[in-house]
């Protein structure tokens, strides 16, 4: 794991303490950011077709009275995935079960829960785009939309609160210096987006595609990815599986026991 920073943070019930935030040093295994599954609590928005490709799931959900199922016709495109992190996605779900139950006990217990921002934005394009992960940092905290599906698609939730969730497109932006003002991409020359940046950022130490957790606004498919060359852009959250880093707050008791931060003597932590 590496340290992040020391960040106030909200344990989801308005109580703000300085907290470190880890993230995983190397991908878990690569995922879809949210697959088809059949463990999603349906609403109008998923627009169900009865067909060989979701039987399963319309018999998963009679079965079960905990999920409340609404029916509508439409199109093929509406079984797609949502970004739609609190619904809950299924990289949430794999994060926050098997993976967390992964960890032995002492770790589970240093981790705290968090309110984790959800916002995102539907991007400026200008050969590339033009956004940096200053202007991110912003958006990641948008309350509400101020324009329709500007920083948050339809009715996704601005906010989450749990324990595991994944880096925000500025945590990557902030984590070289002088680069928090570059373009996450800019398709006419690597110079002047975030890859200028590869050689002192890192972040980029596992380059491979990998998630982000911020949405794309205009698109309820769709969620920013740190690509293998280190640009940022967005792809489809249920088409493609990619790098996955877990991210999580330590609980303001947790304390550094030993070590000194290096590679060769890392920090050991406790309660």
């Amino acid at each position: 794991w590496r340290i992040l920073g020391v960040f106030p943070t909200d344990d989801g019930t308005g109580k703000i303490e300085n907290r470190i935030k880890l993230i995983k040093n190397q991908s878990i295994e690569n995922h879809a950011w949210d697959a088809l599954s059949a463990a999603y609590n349906y609403s109008i928005y998923d627009n169900l077709l009865l067909n060989v490709k979701n039987m399963s799931k319309v018999e998963y959900l009679n079965k079960d009275n905990n999920y409340k199922l609404i029916m509508t016709a439409g199109e093929a495109s509406g079984m797609e995935g949502s970004n739609n992190w609190v619904r809950p996605a299924t990289l949430n779900t794999e994060l926050n079960t098997t993976y967390l139950n992964s960890l032995d006990s002492t770790s589970k217990s240093m981790i705290g829960n968090t309110k984790y921002y959800l916002g995102g934005k539907n991007v400026t394009y200008n050969n590339g785009y033009i956004d940096t992960p200053l202007q991110f940092y912003s958006y990641e905290r948008k309350t509400q939309n101020t324009t329709s599906n500007e920083f948050y698609y339809g009715t996704n939730p601005n906010s989450w609160v749990g324990k595991l969730g994944l880096m925000y497109l500025s945590d990557y932006g902030y984590a070289s210096s002088n680069c928090e003002n570059k373009r996450i991409y800019n398709s006419n020359s690597s110079s002047n987006d975030i890859r200028a940046c590869n050689g002192t950022n890192w972040l980029y130490n596992i380059k491979k595609d990998e998630w982000l957790l911020p949405q794309f606004a205009s698109s309820r498919n769709n969620a920013f990815v740190v690509y293998s060359v280190g640009r940022v852009d967005y792809n489809d959250v249920y088409d493609y599986q990619f790098g996955v880093r877990p991210v999580l707050y330590l609980i303001s008791s947790a304390q550094i026991t030993g070590g000194n931060g290096t590679s060769s003597s890392p920090y050991t932590l406790g309660l």
